[in-house]
């Protein structure tokens, strides 16, 4: 009967525990998106009175260039009127100036027109820029998170185990990052190739994820649990590469009539052009981007990495935050690129932050990697950090 009640008891505490640790993710992702939801009604709160003052500053502005520019206006009516009168009493003309002159009264109403609807773009523009997600756009140093201050987050020492050895992740994508950097389209259907090329390149970097979340679970030495939390980032980045899948079809979308000039050219279709050059009409929009280009070798050299001692595991652990934040600091220059330079739809845009929040959702994951590694694994790496009566001592249990 004891036996029973122990089984019982045991039975009771092993699904409390799961429960517990079941709660807190959860329990987490409700509080970040509750979170997230007040911070963007605040944010809009904050932007809806600067917007409302500039749409009433818009109307007074407009008003009284309207006004000024009506005063010429009035005057020309007057001479055009009285010029008219005159040449036709003198029989120079068939009919009075009165026509001509209700021209120059339109002058005020058009002027005012013009100046609201300027004023009225720059103001919903600021508004969609004060209200748009925050995007992390500052790296302290290529793929190296910043050294954390009072009250940040935990920074190694720089002689942890695998501290002094550089991931092959990271060092690969900070070549995506700086390659991608230097890169200027040099016309709009390379702008397109890009938006059509990003989900391919994130499923090359998500590749190299998926690699080491399978060595981890079937070739190194290391805890199962390990594997579960690479596969875990792995799934952030395979999201990130679902919801860039969207960018090139809505692009097509907005630019129809743009992309028609190319594929289906009119006669003389040039004479549209706003520059007084045409293109050499090497470029397809459907060949491969340079983005896919750049990190296609993320996959292939991480394919091929072979470490040869559980340093170089831990060093790829730690360089996983910073080697997806490079490839987000990519995706975020286009992104501004795309809203400050390219001439395309906010539509477009505002995808773009989409995936780039995705992510450093999956770079905010890959944090806790290097942690759990540590926590899982504090018996063998503190052989290594504090060997006991030396290392060659602590090497006498090698095997």
């Amino acid at each position: 009967m004891q036996s029973v009640r122990d089984a019982v008891r045991s039975g009771y505490l092993r699904l409390a525990n799961q429960v517990q640790s079941a709660a807190p993710p959860l329990l987490a992702r409700l509080g970040e998106r509750i979170r997230s939801a007040r911070r963007a009604l605040a944010k809009r709160g904050r932007a809806a009175v600067p917007f409302l003052l500039r749409a009433a500053s818009a109307g007074l502005l407009a008003g009284a260039l309207g006004a000024l520019v009506a005063v010429p206006g009035l005057i020309l009516r007057g001479v055009a009127a009285t010029c008219g009168g005159v040449l036709r009493w003198l029989h120079l003309a068939p009919r009075s100036g009165k026509p001509w002159g209700a021209r120059f009264t339109r002058w005020g109403p058009k002027a005012a027109t013009w100046a609201f609807a300027k004023l009225m773009r720059s103001a919903k523009d600021k508004y969609a820029a004060a209200v748009r997600p925050d995007v992390l756009t500052d790296f302290a140093e290529p793929g190296r998170r910043a050294t954390a201050g009072p009250g940040g987050a935990f920074a190694w020492p720089g002689d942890h185990f695998g501290g002094n050895l550089v991931s092959v992740f990271q060092r690969e994508t900070e070549g995506v990052r700086d390659a991608y950097a230097r890169y200027e389209p040099p016309m709009m259907l390379a702008v397109a190739a890009e938006y059509w090329g990003l989900p391919e390149g994130l499923t090359s970097t998500g590749e190299a994820i998926r690699q080491l979340a399978v060595n981890v679970a079937d070739k190194y030495p290391a805890d199962a649990r390990m594997a579960d939390l690479v596969a875990q980032v792995y799934s952030l980045l395979h999201q990130a590469a679902q919801k860039a899948a969207e960018v090139g079809p809505l692009f097509a979308k907005v630019h129809e009539h743009d992309l028609r000039r190319y594929e289906e050219p009119r006669p003389g279709e040039h004479m549209w052009n706003i520059l007084e050059r045409r293109q050499d009409g090497s470029f397809s929009q459907r060949q491969p981007s340079h983005f896919v280009a750049v990190t296609q070798d993320v996959a292939h050299v991480y394919a091929r990495y072979e470490p040869g001692h559980m340093k170089q595991v831990a060093a790829e652990f730690e360089g996983i935050p910073g080697g997806i934040e490079n490839v987000a600091a990519a995706v975020q220059l286009l992104q501004v690129r795309s809203n400050e330079r390219y001439p395309v739809d906010k539509a477009v845009v505002d995808a773009l932050a989409d995936v780039h929040m995705l992510l450093l959702k999956a770079a905010s994951a890959a944090q806790d990697l290097m942690p759990n590694f540590r926590r899982l694994h504090a018996p063998d790496i503190s052989r290594h950090e504090a060997p006991r009566n030396g290392e060659e001592s602590e090497g006498m249990w090698d095997v």
